[in-house]
């Protein structure tokens, strides 16, 4: 149970979903995607003999999370798929709960950004942070339209590409480091525009807050 207030969105079915990190400089005139994650729902494909359990043990990667599946599919473990029937093994394009990211920087087009740029001019004082969209057509994300916004983070969102397995740890670094120090330049320009800084004891109330309500909250899935 939580105390903290609650967003009801429409069910969005994708298939596929993808975080897109933004940011724009407050005296620039357009802004640029920094990174693109590409999010891969692992399945489960039945043949008709073995269990959804023997079948998660089987795989070359479910295993190593075995016991996060089953305890998610518990009144399934025991269940036969029929042949070429499929079972998706994770719903919330969540990294710790299975979901697989990597790097979808081909995604990335100037209508894309183009799109994104003019919803972002429509939150007050945005300027860096990730998109998480969901969208069915490829060819629809990159020429920047029906796609849906689940979710929209702050400063504090991280470039996800970076867990992309084939990435190497320097470059993984590298790429924060890049990203953070985006986000202290632009918090410094929006400074010397005379935006208001939050005091440190602003900082701690507001991280203590925070990391209660995140206790409270019940598992991504």
């Amino acid at each position: 149970q939580t105390s903290a207030a609650l967003v009801v969105q429409r069910y969005v079915p994708g298939p596929f979903e993808v975080g897109i990190f933004y940011y724009r400089f407050p005296h620039e005139a357009r802004g640029q995607i920094f990174a693109v994650t590409e999010k891969i729902f692992p399945s489960l494909t039945g043949d008709g003999r073995h269990t959804v359990e023997e079948l998660i043990h089987a795989d070359p990667r479910a295993r190593f999370v075995a016991e996060r599946y089953l305890a998610r599919f518990a009144t399934r473990r025991r269940e036969i798929l029929a042949k070429d029937d499929t079972l998706r093994l994770v719903e919330a394009g969540n990294h710790a709960q299975g979901c697989i990211f990597q790097d979808g920087s081909h995604l990335r087009t100037p209508a894309l950004v183009e799109r994104l740029d003019a919803i972002s001019r429509g939150v007050p004082g945005f300027f860096i942070g990730r998109y998480d969209l969901r969208y069915a057509s490829e060819t629809d994300l990159r020429a920047g339209r029906n796609f849906h916004i689940l979710e929209l983070n702050g400063a504090a969102a991280e470039a996800t590409s970076i867990y992309d397995a084939r990435t190497p740890l320097v470059a993984a670094y590298r790429t924060l480091f890049r990203q953070w120090g985006l986000v202290f330049a632009i918090g410094a320009a929006n400074r010397d525009r005379c935006a208001r800084s939050n005091t440190v004891s602003e900082l701690w109330h507001a991280w203590r807050d925070t990391t209660r309500l995140i206790s409270s909250y019940p598992l991504a899935d």
